[in-house]
């Protein structure tokens, strides 16, 4: 989404498309368009950031592209969600419940703390039911009925208040909280603090017990750990945020996923990071001294003088390392990845297989991400797939020395 420059564009290419059939014309009024435009806005974008400034900013830039005077603006809150669009869960990876791996330690866990859950889950999935069987936990037809009533498009500025608490209420409702909170505890199972002193964690008979009856409770400091965790990683499910586009899970034809759906089209400019905690960037403005260490070791030593020298910045940095182990974790071993959640995970190749898997299967997507996407070790089953399943429709490959992207080397390859 970011500050909504995609969105916009998309929605006025939407619009004068929209307008040439409205009016039979190749070139219609610019009235005929912006009241294309307006529909459009209310009824088709939908947009994801992780960021709640750059959601609010998109939400004003698509106010102001719209702006009719006498209307109200565009209900926008439910199509236009906050979260980290990579790190969630999927209902085909709920029905196959938490793996095993999920309990894999990661900076700051106990050994046999890891051990024992992984111990523990894999007992619990050897006499696991299908948490399909689960009533309102998987299938979100019911959450998607809602929407749409939510969702109607309307001109009557008497009923944008109404409009505004049915929305809260929705997210508010049992429905919505127990099918989230579902979703939430499987992802904070890879991320869960695994020591003799922590909270258990979430294995398989949790799940199912946070699935059944999530306000049990026995289940109350669990249930507070997941929402903190959710909080921390900023989890988003995307059949739970957008249930109308993917449709309901128990479909016959719902496709590797779990859902029959998708967006007809996506665009985009993901970030190209690393996810792995790089120190010097991490201390370029905290401490420029153990940012300019002469070399690995060196930079070591000096961040373990923090311990005694500034153990707030000690602390900072242990949890930034910590939530980025869990991020890769995620990324590399909850199965939403099988193509490019390897190696030293950049998050251009993960997003590029994101964009794949939430797309109808008659949609198109469209992102601009480096040419590693074609050429790198890391990402050549993902492109393997693409050419063997013939799902690429092109790539147009750039040189950045122009420069096109200024914060970009002028070297740099990236396609489109």
């Amino acid at each position: 989404s970011g500050s909504g420059g995609f969105l916009v564009a998309a929605a006025r290419r939407i619009a004068r498309r929209l307008a040439q059939v409205r009016s039979g014309e190749d070139e219609p009024t610019p009235e005929q368009v912006h009241q294309a435009l307006r529909d459009v806005v209310g009824s088709c974008i939908y947009g994801v950031d992780i960021n709640d400034l750059a959601a609010e900013l998109a939400k004003v830039s698509l106010w102001l592209e719209a702006l009719e005077p006498g209307k109200p603006l565009s209900f926008l809150d439910a199509r236009i969600r906050v979260g980290n669009s990579l790190i969630g869960t999927t209902p085909a990876l709920l029905a196959e419940g938490i793996p095993d791996t999920a309990f894999k330690e990661i900076s700051g866990d106990d050994k046999k703390s890891a051990a024992a859950a992984r111990k523990q889950n894999k007992i619990e999935r050897s006499g696991q039911s299908s948490l399909f069987a689960v009533d309102g936990t998987v299938s979100t037809t019911a959450l998607a009925a809602a929407r749409r009533k939510i969702l109607q498009t309307t001109d009557d500025i008497s009923t944008t208040r109404e409009r505004a608490a049915q929305w809260e209420a929705f997210e508010e409702s049992n429905a919505v909280r127990t099918s989230r909170l579902h979703s939430d505890a499987w992802s904070a199972a890879f991320v869960w603090p695994l020591t003799p002193e922590s909270i258990p964690p979430v294995t398989q008979e949790v799940l199912q017990n946070i699935a059944s009856n999530p306000d049990d409770p026995t289940l109350s400091q669990t249930v507070q750990e997941v929402q903190r965790l959710a909080d921390e990683y900023r989890f988003f499910h995307w059949h739970v945020e957008f249930p109308e586009v993917f449709g309901d899970p128990s479909a016959s034809d719902a496709g590797p996923d779990g859902w029959p759906g998708g967006f007809s089209c996506l665009v985009g400019n993901p970030p190209w990071e690393r996810v792995k905690l790089q120190e010097q960037e991490f201390f370029s403005s905290r401490s420029p001294q153990i940012a300019q260490a002469p070399n690995a070791a060196a930079r070591t030593r000096l961040i373990k003088e923090l311990v005694d020298d500034d153990p707030p910045l000690y602390q900072a940095f242990l949890d930034e390392k910590r939530r980025a182990e869990g991020v890769s974790h995620l990324l590399r071993n909850s199965g939403r990845y099988p193509l490019n959640g390897r190696g030293d995970v950049n998050t251009y190749a993960v997003f590029a297989e994101l964009f794949r898997s939430v797309t109808a299967p008659r949609g198109r997507s469209g992102v601009i991400v480096p040419t590693g996407i074609a050429t790198d070790a890391t990402t050549q089953y993902f492109f393997k797939d693409l050419v063997t399943t013939a799902s690429l429709a092109a790539l147009y490959d750039f040189e950045n020395a122009a420069p096109i992207f200024e914060g970009v080397h002028r070297s740099f390859k990236f396609c489109l």
